[in-house]
């Protein structure tokens, strides 16, 4: 049987006795860390030690793993930190095991995601995740449009040496008072949580009053006010900008529909 096992995301104390009692029985524990994954080992003096499978050998490894399976062998794959396959290597082993009718189960534990929208604040009573926020300049232009729509809440991850740009992008595109929360190293002794303003977190950033360091998970309010009704402006858009700037025409706009002008303006000269 293989099992996907949840990592502690910071705390080694948050795995659950069922994941160490079946590291403790397992033949082969595989590890997208294997140091990260020998230091939880060690602590709960498990005596094993774990084999790679990461993003970059899964395709390679995976037929080694699905002959394990077939010989019987009772398996183990962990991630770094959080759930296999949520942005963490696994989902092609997965395909590969369903391919081969082999079963397999995952044992529940920490995800970053879920822990970063309770403590966010922010009605998470619908979300969506969209795994590390994107790096090139056309997607993300594409998920700002995205966020200017979307009415639920949306989780991200970024590295520390990425947010200051990410945040940048933010306060360009979106609402200036869109609420935002950054997650940093949650679970562990330097767990810091800031809920602010669009607006507010950029000055914060810039003026270098946050730390950005460690791993940060970004959750980001669903659009609070209501969408420009696109049937009807569409139908009068060519004709706003046939006789007005881009900018005067999202004034009006702004002025008659109690839209945000800056989302006016936006729409306005997207094309």
């Amino acid at each position: 049987m293989l099992n996907f096992i949840c990592s502690p995301i910071g705390n080694l104390n948050d795995i659950s006795m069922r994941s160490i009692s079946l590291l403790e029985a397992v033949d082969f524990i595989y590890a997208e860390d294997t140091r990260n994954t020998n230091k939880l080992l060690s602590k709960f003096n498990i005596n094993k030690k774990s084999k790679s499978f990461h993003e970059h050998n899964e395709i390679k490894i995976t037929p080694k793993i699905i002959e394990q399976l077939n010989a019987g062998f009772e398996i183990a794959v962990i991630s770094d930190a959080g759930a296999p396959c949520i942005s963490d290597p696994g989902y092609f082993l997965s395909q590969e095991c369903i391919r081969n009718n082999l079963d397999f189960t995952v044992l529940p534990g920490p995800s970053s995601v879920i822990n970063a929208l309770i403590l966010s604040g922010i009605s998470s009573n619908t979300f969506s995740f969209k795994g590390f926020f994107p790096r090139k300049k056309n997607i993300q232009i594409e998920m700002m449009h995205y966020l200017t729509r979307i009415n639920e809440a949306v989780v991200f991850f970024e590295s520390a040496k990425r947010i200051e740009s990410t945040i940048s992008i933010f306060a360009e595109y979106l609402s200036l008072d869109r609420k935002i929360v950054l997650c940093r190293e949650m679970t562990k002794k330097y767990e810091e949580i800031t809920r602010d303003s669009v607006e507010n977190l950029h000055t914060k950033i810039k003026n270098n009053e946050l730390t950005l360091k460690g791993e940060f998970v970004i959750v980001v309010e669903g659009n609070q006010k209501n969408n420009i009704n696109l049937n009807f402006s569409n139908k009068i858009k060519e004709l706003y900008l046939e006789h007005l700037p881009a900018k005067d025409a999202a004034k009006l706009i702004a002025a008659l529909s109690n839209q945000n002008k800056r989302e006016v303006y936006k729409w306005l000269i997207d094309k």
